[in-house]
């Protein structure tokens, strides 16, 4: 059985790390946008507080034209009822109209006193507003620095992620694009290793002790062979114990890997 050029391993070394750096990038291009999206939830949170207590401020003011307009409404009625009261020829009369000054009188006590609990609501408000437009412009100019900030980023990774793609290109060029996609599973999933050794009878990447006539196949190196348990490339390297030379696995195809491949979601 032919064996298959062993500088596949060396490609594969190379793409490993190649994923491994394009990862990393998606990660930080992930994780840029999660920074404007946490400061714009903040400014959306003072701009809702900012309009609750802009309309209660709105509400107020409205309210004190209404009662200075009621009080205004009162004192005609009082003066009226006073000229009345002048004209009032019985006792019961007088103490109608008495009775009716007095009421507009105390109503109009507790218009000025709500009118003057509110005007204090009002200084409140009108200071906590000041203090909301200010802590807005503040996350308005620092999402805008922000943004800037990432933008550049993104150029910068974006960048790096061009040289990567060219440089992943050239070292993929050869190598069966189903195969490429199953090992960029399996570095994905297997936070970067996915090609390891096979020695002294097990696999180096999960520890399994593997059968002896697979741990031949894999030395055979006539094609391709996955750790039965975590799915990941396998080669064949020497222990220790002998002559150090290494011989690493031949990539190709076939139907009776598939029982072998189950790499993980």
């Amino acid at each position: 059985m032919t064996e298959v050029d062993k500088s596949v391993y060396d490609k594969l070394i190379e793409y490993q790390d190649i994923l491994m750096d394009k990862f990393k990038l998606e990660e930080l291009m992930d994780g840029l946008p999660k920074v404007i999206a946490s400061k714009n939830e903040i400014l959306s949170r003072l701009k809702k507080t900012y309009l609750t207590k802009h309309k209660q401020y709105k509400k107020l003011e409205e309210n004190l034209l209404s009662y200075d307009k009621k009080v205004s409404e009162l004192k005609l009625e009082q003066a009226d009822l006073e000229e009345r009261i002048k004209a009032t020829k019985t006792q019961k009369e007088f103490e109608v109209v008495d009775k009716s000054i007095r009421d507009r009188k105390e109503r109009e006590e507790e218009l000025h006193a709500q009118m003057e609990q509110d005007k204090e609501v009002i200084n409140a408000l009108r200071s906590a507003i000041g203090d909301y437009e200010i802590d807005m412009k503040r996350q308005e100019d620092d999402i805008s620095r922000e943004q800037e900030r990432i933008n550049a980023e993104l150029a910068k990774i974006k960048k790096s992620m061009e040289e990567l793609e060219a440089k992943e290109k050239e070292v993929v060029d050869g190598i069966d694009e189903e195969f490429r996609a199953k090992f960029e599973k399996i570095v994905r999933n297997k936070e970067g290793r996915g090609i390891v050794a096979v020695t002294r009878g097990y696999c180096t990447g999960c520890h399994l002790v593997l059968p002896q006539e697979f741990i031949n196949k894999v030395r055979s190196n006539d094609k391709i062979y996955f750790c039965p348990n975590c799915s990941r490339t396998l080669y064949f390297k020497e222990d220790d114990a002998s002559n150090g030379e290494n011989i690493f696995s031949a990539f190709g195809s076939g139907d009776d890997d598939d029982e072998f491949f189950n790499v993980e979601d």
